[in-house]
């Protein structure tokens, strides 16, 4: 690029033209001078001396519609002659002073010409330049339009027509002078071609001079874990100027990608996300939007964004790149290793909107993010759609199977969120719970505090049981945050059986330092050098797995298990009351799960599966321990001895399975998700349920009655008994099978212990017992059916 100094002297070219066109000078000069114009580099050298002294110049483009048809039709001579009127058209047409002033005239090739014109107005409104330039375009296609078919009118038998496009460049940018005449010739072309109206030229310049003046907002939505409650970080938004064409996102990036200016629009974006972010805390995450076309950007891979990142207090390891697909990733072996460049600074990753994408799945699987945030069309309604439902445990198993986080995008609705967290699924944003802002001044919402409070109750330590995570914690070393990292290393060379040191400040959990992460860094040349003196926090990891001690083993371990693969082994913080009162490494955690599971599952009913008697204890304990209200149905076979003496064990343990049938199908049609169907032994079976008794009770009833007399034979059947023993040994006639349901309303503190409900349930059973055929009785006795 040429330099200049104001004092130095430019020679303006049209000045001449001016003087040749008044008759001053010789013709063959002013030719001489307009044939020099084809030169390139000339015209480069010209466009950006203009540009130093006007700030800008507008672009105007010019060519003939259909030129080759005409030189076809009519021959070359007529041709030369339609070249001749032209350029002889656009030297009369420049040689007027006026408010847009040609200054430099460029015949690129044939019929094609650029026009380089200073605009004398105060304005530096870039959309304002470039509707004074489009003005100026129209009127010299009108001009060259009446001059050439004027004098051609006895030559050819038609009019001509001219494509005319406009542009503008501008003396302060980013690129270079050739970059941006290009860039605005393809502008200008595009807008003479029609495949951009003036409408959007003035919109793309309105925008161009909104990325000089850096004249955008960044708004920061709020990303929650649904486990935890807790914000886990933002997502950048950028917002136009208001009431401007491009205010919202999608119409930002849209007009970017026509303009050519996706890059810059981009990198300006990041650096002001990154400002506004700088107070954001130590574990938190800044989401970035980023398209696959500007990853490629040389500044990122060279380590010039992690510089800015980092000249903004964030650490790199807190940033999460978001790959936008608005368009296809046609290479994506080239992709990846761009993106492990970045992962090497420590960048995260996620891709955004999947399952709308142009190729989501396959981004998934080449780039394996850290994060897939599923597009808000399948979040919509996800609690009324089964296919939904299924796409989206589809996504969660996947993501679980490459240690990937599910973000689930547009949450709006509380019946979407109440699905969600019963699904598992890791982290949510949406106007639900919390819209953008430019303030990140969020707390936990109304909706969130709900949530986290019943989980509370359900991770309560239940009498029963010791499966909750504090009844495994160790014991731990820690360490301050600004202690030097020499201390860490001394107690690892001390203590050989220990792994990991929990960092404190002000006696609470801020980060981990495992024995192996240490030795990463000290590994390296200037390890020791580099970080023994220097604090420990520099080289803990920031975002430790911290839990609650009454926290559920299934509940921590997929916790645990769903981090991101470097930190799958790391030691998980077991908190009382937000202090720490050990350490659990996931093996220990993993052992004491499967043992459980196994006690769990020897306890269910070997004939029909269902919970069996410690499965049931731990349900009642947990009604009781959170003061629900809640129903429970005991139910018994009648007449069953008999049966199983006169048709076999083999046709009574059939009977029984019937039961257990039928009392699932049922909870599954009238009942709750949570509802428990347990099996007690023998013929007795238990419900425990918070739905509405009564439908529950005639459904079971009659799907009996009409299901069990298929189990007698004809003779029996027609006969409505069998003949038995009794438990006396007395031959009597038995009625064909029944049910006896004795129902057990519970309200909140009436049952303190499963032996006290099983007391009233026997004495409600007994009373049911004495009515003929199937029936069931509430509480004391009462006949309902």
């Amino acid at each position: 690029m040429i330099k200049l100094r104001r004092e130095d002297k430019v020679v303006k070219p049209l000045s001449r033209i001016n003087k040749w066109l008044k008759g001053e000078g010789h013709k063959e000069k002013k030719e001489l001078f307009y044939s020099s114009m084809v030169a390139n580099s000339q015209v480069l050298k010209m466009v950006e001396r203009e540009l130093y002294l006007h700030g800008q110049l507008g672009l105007i483009y010019i060519d003939i519609v259909n030129f080759t048809n005409i030189e076809i039709k009519y021959g070359n001579k007529v041709c030369k002659r339609v070249l001749e009127l032209l350029k002889e058209a656009i030297l009369q047409f420049s040689s007027s002073n006026e408010t847009v002033k040609v200054e430099i005239i460029h015949n690129i090739y044939g019929d094609d010409y650029v026009l380089y014109c200073s605009i004398q107005a105060n304005s530096k409104d870039r959309s304002y330049c470039f509707e004074l330039i489009a003005h100026k375009a129209q009127e010299l296609k009108n001009y060259i339009m009446n001059q050439v078919n004027r004098k051609l009118n006895k030559i050819v038998d038609e009019d001509m027509n001219f494509h005319v496009g406009c542009s503008v460049l501008c003396y302060k940018s980013e690129l270079t002078v050739e970059s941006q005449v290009y860039s605005a010739i393809k502008q200008a072309l595009a807008l003479a071609k029609g495949e951009i109206d003036l409408d959007s030229g003035k919109k793309i310049w309105a925008l161009k001079q909104a990325i000089e003046d850096k004249n955008f907002i960044i708004h920061y939505q709020p990303i929650y874990s649904l486990e935890k409650g807790a914000i886990i970080g933002y997502e950048a938004l950028a917002r136009g100027p208001e009431n401007s064409a491009f205010q919202s996102p999608l119409q930002i990036f849209k007009l970017a990608e026509k303009a050519n200016c996706l890059l810059p629009l981009e990198r300006l974006l990041r650096q002001l996300a990154l400002e506004g972010a700088s107070d954001i805390k130590k574990n938190q995450f800044l989401f970035l939007n980023c398209s696959p076309q500007v990853i490629n950007d040389p500044s990122f891979s060279r380590g010039d964004f992690r510089q800015i990142v980092e000249s903004t207090g964030l650490r790199t390891e807190q940033i999460v790149l978001e790959i936008t697909e608005r368009h296809v990733i046609n290479d994506f072996t080239h992709f990846r290793k761009i993106i492990d460049i970045y992962r090497k600074q420590g960048f995260r990753f996620a891709v955004d909107d999947a399952g709308a994408g142009y190729s989501s799945l396959q981004s998934i699987a080449e780039l394996q993010p850290e994060y897939i945030k599923i597009d808000k069309s399948l979040i919509e309604g996800i609690n009324n759609s089964a296919v939904k439902q299924a796409l989206l445990d589809t996504f969660l198993s996947f993501a679980l199977k490459i240690n990937s986080h599910i973000i689930a995008e547009g949450i709006e609705k509380e019946e979407q969120l109440k699905w969600l967290c019963k699904a598992g699924i890791h982290l949510g944003q949406g106007y639900l719970l919390g819209r953008p802002s430019p303030q990140k001044k969020y707390s936990e919402s109304r909706q969130i505090q709900s949530l986290q409070k019943q989980r509370e109750i359900e991770n309560k330590e239940k009498p029963t049981t010791k499966a909750v995570i504090g009844s495994l914690v160790e014991n731990y070393y820690f360490l301050s945050a600004q202690a030097p990292s020499k201390k860490a290393m001394e107690h690892f060379h001390k203590h050989r059986d220990s792994y990991s040191i929990v960092i404190m400040e002000e006696e609470k959990p801020i980060g981990l330092l495992m024995r192996e992460k240490l030795y990463f860094h000290l590994a390296n040349q200037y390890g020791q050098a580099l970080y023994s003196d220097r604090p420990v926090s520099l080289i803990m990891d920031h975002n430790p797995l911290i839990v609650e001690g009454h926290s559920r083993l299934e509940k921590v371990s997929q916790l645990a298990t769903s981090r991101h693969l470097s930190q799958l082994y790391d030691h998980i913080i077991v908190c009382q009351s937000g202090k720490c009162i050990g350490v659990v490494s996931v093996r220990t955690l993993l052992d004491q799960l499967t043992k459980a599971q196994m006690e769990l599952a020897l306890s269910a009913n070997p004939l029909t599966g269902l919970p069996g008697n410690v499965r049931i204890e731990q349900e009642i304990y947990q009604k009781v321990w959170k003061k629900s209200s809640f129903t429970s149905i005991y139910i018994d076979l009648d007449n069953f001895k008999a049966f199983n003496d006169r048709y076999g064990f083999e046709r009574g343990d059939q009977a029984i399975k019937l039961v257990a049938d039928i009392l699932v199908s049922t909870i599954a049609e009238l009942g709750h998700e949570d509802d428990l169907v347990g099996h007690i032994g023998g013929d007795d079976f238990i419900i425990i349920s918070e739905a509405p008794f009564l439908p529950l009770c005639q459904k079971i009833i009659t799907k009996f009655d009409e299901r069990i007399v298929d189990f007698y034979a004809p003779t029996d059947r027609r006969n409505g008994h069998i003949y038995g023993r009794d438990r006396y040994g007395k031959h009597k006639a038995f009625p064909l099978m029944s049910l006896s349901l004795a129902v057990l309303v519970c309200p909140a503190g009436r049952i303190h212990h499963p032996v006290e409900l099983g007391e009233l349930a026997a004495e409600t059973k007994k009373v049911a017992k004495k009515i003929e055929g199937s029936a069931f009785v509430i509480d004391d006795g009462y006949l309902l059916a």
